[in-house]
């Protein structure tokens, strides 16, 4: 039996990937400490550079300490950091995620074990690579175009999961709405057939691109009323100036993602909006910025991604005129400041509420965090089993999660 330890950065797609190979590792001893294992797997992300610099520090030190052990490196890894890499460490190896269990099968001993009990929340992959083409993104460079599971196997996935112990399906991709384009399929007919399925869960869609989603969008609410999937809408914006979308080449406007949320919000009152945005992208000027700070204020999202912008090697965004570090740095720490306001009084106006919420994780203090409907975190003071269903009220609030008492 050889011992395995896997180290994951980056989405929720790189995450499901980290899950598949551990399921098709059974057999191998999983721990929890990289000097413990005799093979070691670097799930990777470089979507940016601060990210990038933070995994070629980790793995030139996992390099220096390796000895005769494996180093296993996969998820979004481009050619050029690879060449870099084997420099430093000749034996380190690059394997695509889908290929790292067959590797490390057919070089290291396993054992025949039974199939090992899902977490309560378990992410599956739906479809890699994006539809889209934006300037200033590598992962689309990295993971390459959109390219769709069979609804057939996304489904016996859920399927399978659900049966050994999931109670919360996190569907990945790094553009979700993009699912089925190249297939024949589309987001709605996949959420349908999850939904079909007939065992209680939870079901969370992960991000959606405007451009990718736009024309299914009324099958996609319609879809969402199953009462297996959590309102929650995952809906990147970027800017909230049009010349600086055009820019990007996203494909959308700001128009267009307000619509989708007016929509949402019609449809699901008390659904929950999650957007993203990058600050300081080349040539952004302040008015460019104050409208993507108006944006933020009349949408008012509940979950914020905001992100300095980072150019990458081989985008075409690195050739325009960068904006000065101090203000992307000062224009950042004035939109999450704006974000922690919105999402504290959107968050306050949930106390008196009363809801049934799913247990998933257990906090600290003897206390257990659930999720609601809407995919919003309440923590109560009572240790609960995992897994299990809870009618709540809500008492308190803070800008990232609610405070509730078993009603």
């Amino acid at each position: 039996m050889t011992s395995v330890y896997i180290e994951t950065h980056g989405c929720t797609l790189n995450q499901s990937e980290a899950e598949e190979i551990t399921n098709q590792l059974e057999g191998h001893k999983f721990v929890e400490h990289a000097d413990d294992a005799e093979v070691l797997i670097l799930n990777a992300c470089v979507v940016i550079e601060t990210t990038e610099k933070r995994i070629l520090k980790r793995i030139t030190a996992l390099c220096d300490d390796l000895d005769n052990r494996q180093l296993v490196v996969t998820g979004c890894m481009t050619e050029s950091l690879r060449d870099r890499l084997h420099v430093l460490c000749p034996r380190l190896v690059f394997v695509p995620s889908g290929l790292v269990a067959s590797h490390i099968n057919s070089r290291f001993k396993c054992e025949t074990t039974s199939q090992r009990q899902c977490g309560i929340t378990t992410r599956v992959k739906i479809a890699e690579g994006c539809h889209g083409s934006c300037s200033y993104c590598i992962v689309r460079l990295v993971r390459g175009k959109i390219k769709s599971r069979r609804l057939e196997d996304v489904v016996r996935d859920v399927d399978r999961s659900v049966q050994r112990g999931a109670k919360q399906i996190l569907l990945a991709a790094q553009d979700a709405g993009a699912y089925g384009l190249d297939v024949g399929y589309r987001l709605p007919d996949l959420i349908g057939a999850i939904c079909a399925l007939e065992y209680d869960f939870k079901l969370r869609i992960g991000m959606m691109n405007i451009a990718s989603i736009q024309d299914a969008f009324e099958e996609l609410l319609t879809a969402f009323e199953c009462a297996k999937v959590y309102k929650f809408l995952h809906v990147p914006v970027q800017s909230g100036s049009d010349r600086i979308l055009s820019l990007m080449d996203r494909g959308h406007t700001v128009s267009d993602f307000v619509r989708c949320v007016s929509k949402f919000r019609q449809k699901y009152k008390h659904g929950t909006i999650s957007t993203d945005f990058i600050v300081g992208f080349p040539t952004e000027t302040d008015a460019d910025f104050q409208l993507t700070r108006q944006l933020l204020r009349d949408t008012k999202p509940l979950k914020v991604n905001i992100t300095r912008f980072s150019p990458r090697e081989g985008t075409t965004a690195v050739s325009l005129g960068p904006v000065t570090p101090r203000i992307v740095k000062d224009r950042s720490r004035i939109l999450t400041a704006e974000h922690h306001r919105v999402a504290h009084e959107q968050n306050r106006k949930c106390i008196g509420k009363k809801c049934t919420a799913l247990a998933v994780e257990k906090g600290k203090n003897r206390s257990t965090i659930l999720y609601n409907d809407s995919y919003r975190p309440i923590v109560v003071p009572s240790v609960l089993p995992l897994g299990t269903n809870h009618a709540v009220k809500v008492i308190e609030a803070t800008r990232t999660y609610l405070l509730g008492i078993l009603d």
